[in-house]
């Protein structure tokens, strides 16, 4: 039964993720966020929160900035959905340059 909210648990994947990079996945700290991610208990979420805040501050703040790099990539890569990005093509940051149409197709001015 999942007791955490659906935001939090995703926010708890990136987080198992990267303390799995950061730390190896034999590390204590790493267990206890990924059982607490794959469990969704408030339980686990304390056990783990306890074991993340047992790391020296240095460490968590390194872990931190790397989740929220990767939360931000995640993010970006889940906005971008199927919307083509033209920059990504061959000459895609060129501008284009549209000239104006011949003098009989423009509009006579009002006398």
């Amino acid at each position: 039964m999942v007791e955490i909210d659906p935001m939090d648990q995703r926010a708890l994947g990136v987080l198992s993720e990267t303390v799995n990079n950061e730390l190896g996945p034999a590390s204590i700290v790493a267990r206890e966020v990924v059982r607490a991610y794959r469990s969704g208990r408030k339980a686990d979420l304390r056990t783990a929160s306890a074991a993340f805040d047992a790391l020296p501050g240095w460490q968590r703040a390194r872990i931190g900035d790397d989740a929220t790099r990767r939360a931000k990539r995640l993010r970006a890569r889940l906005l971008k959905g199927t919307a083509r990005d033209w920059r990504e093509l061959e000459k895609g940051g060129e501008r284009i340059v549209i000239p104006a149409p011949p003098r009989f197709l423009r509009p006579r001015a009002p006398r």
